[in-house]
């Protein structure tokens, strides 16, 4: 690897050790091997260097869940889908919880982070998206417009909402089944009123 290559590395487990605000120049330099004008050489700043890292470690995850569910059993349910990606899910934020905690960090920072907000508007974009497809057992490419902002805008919510809970509160948050059920009892009711 590379020095551009190293300080991305570093800078991922600086996030889950230390968290995206805690995280300075000096700790990635040093976890890497590399000088501090490297940073600067190599992503502009230290910001855009941990805004990288979020992503890139986010986008890992992703890519391995949407690899899991290609190779599902062709006769898994969206249930059974359903079910897997939020148990994935979780088995991911308890084991990786600093990265998922630095990702609600630097959402935190849109405001004050002026090109921030466009690269996050371009992930959420994304992750909606990858989301369908992930969700539903469908190819990206095949997502129309219209369901990313609606099906995929859901599971982005929804994602977001359990990631937050088993982040403050992961004794009482929903298991995986919990979701099912939440899933299974919220369609009961559209059925039922037609």
């Amino acid at each position: 690897m590379g020095n551009r290559e190293d300080l991305l590395t570093a800078a991922m487990e600086c996030l889950r050790t230390k968290g995206y605000a805690r995280t300075t120049a000096r700790d990635i330099t040093e976890r890497a091997g590399t000088s501090l004008a490297a940073i600067g050489y190599h992503y502009g700043g230290i910001r855009n260097l941990l805004n990288e890292a979020v992503h890139a470690a986010l986008e890992q995850w992703s890519d391995a869940e949407h690899a899991r569910l290609r190779d599902a059993p062709p006769d898994e349910t969206f249930l059974e889908r359903f079910g897997a990606v939020w148990a994935r899910t979780i088995e991911n934020v308890r084991a990786d919880r600093g990265l998922w905690a630095a990702s609600f960090e630097l959402m935190s920072q849109v405001d004050h982070v002026p090109e921030l907000r466009e690269q996050l508007r371009r992930a959420v974009r994304g992750a909606r998206t990858g989301n369908v497809a992930m969700f539903d057992g469908v190819d990206e490419d095949t997502v129309s417009d219209e369901e990313a902002r609606s099906v995929g805008a859901l599971y982005y919510a929804i994602q977001a909402g359990v990631v937050m809970q088993w982040l403050i509160d992961p004794d009482g948050a929903p298991k995986a089944e919990d979701l099912v059920a939440g899933l299974r009892a919220i369609a009961a009711k559209a059925v039922e009123e037609g």
